[in-house]
Formats: structure tokens, sequence, C-alpha cells
């Protein structure tokens, strides 16, 4: 058994276009028949969604990203003032992005409240840091910086 996460391009409740996500678990031969969808679509007018619907799997989301890289909603350039070491603004081209600045240096100087692990190393490892998290402020005019 495993579990997909799927996406479903439909209509919500109120007649708007819509991409909610489902878990569904099926086993092996159950993905290679499309059961996936079919549970998937399940959970869908479960949930209130409407048809038509569109399913995309882990192995076709690219079509996704590409449609959202087309539209300009995905960030393709981030821009962080760091000045005299101090994170001071945050800003993006487009969309939406958390982003996180760490320092592992100087730990021993650092305030205790200000120093946790942080999913940030390779694979997603925990590193002991310091660490400033902020959703990232769009600023369309950032489009230059990546053309």
């Amino acid at each position: 058994m495993k579990t997909l996460r799927i996406a479903a391009a439909c209509r919500n409740a109120s007649g708007m276009a819509d991409m909610p996500i489902f878990d569904v678990t099926v086993t092996d031969a159950e993905y290679h028949i499309g059961a996936h969808y079919d549970r998937a679509q399940a959970l869908a007018d479960e949930a209130g969604y409407e048809g038509p619907f569109v399913f995309f799997d882990a192995t076709e989301q690219s079509a996704i990203l590409s449609a959202a890289n087309e539209l300009d909603l995905v960030p393709q350039v981030v821009v962080i003032d760091m000045t005299n070491g101090q994170v001071h603004s945050v800003c993006c081209d487009a969309g939406q992005i958390k982003v996180i600045c760490y320092d592992e240096s100087n730990l021993d100087e650092a305030p205790d409240d200000v120093v946790t692990e942080h999913p940030v190393g390779e694979n997603g490892a925990l590193v002991r840091c310091w660490a400033h998290i902020r959703t990232a402020d769009v600023d369309p005019g950032l489009i230059k910086a990546r053309d």
C-alpha cells in the first residue's frame, strides 16, 4: 500500500475554480488501473466539489508547476536585505514564499531563545542555528531582476 497526494482541478461549491489536494491509499496493482483517481474523485464528491475533474498524481504535477511559472505565480527571485548581519527585509517577485535565513556561527554568543534546531540541513536534517523566518513580501518590480 502507498499513500499518494492527488491534486484535483475542479469547481468548488461556489462555482469558483479550485485545486484541492486529496490523500489516497492504493496498492501497486490499484495504482496501475487508476484506482487512485477514483478514490480522489470520491473524496472530492464527498467534500462538495463539482466536475468536470482533472486529476494529477505526483508524476503529472509538473504540468501544474509549469502553468504556475508561466502565470508568474511562483517566485523566481528572492531578495534579502541583510545589512550589518541583520535581516531587514525579504521580498520576492511573485507568489508567496517562506524564507529561512540561518547562521550556524557564533552560537555561543546568541541568546538561547533564538538558537534552536531547524530542518535546513541536507535532506531536511536538523541544524542547530539561529534563524529568522519570514514570508516574503511580493514586489512586482523584482521581475526586472530576473529578466
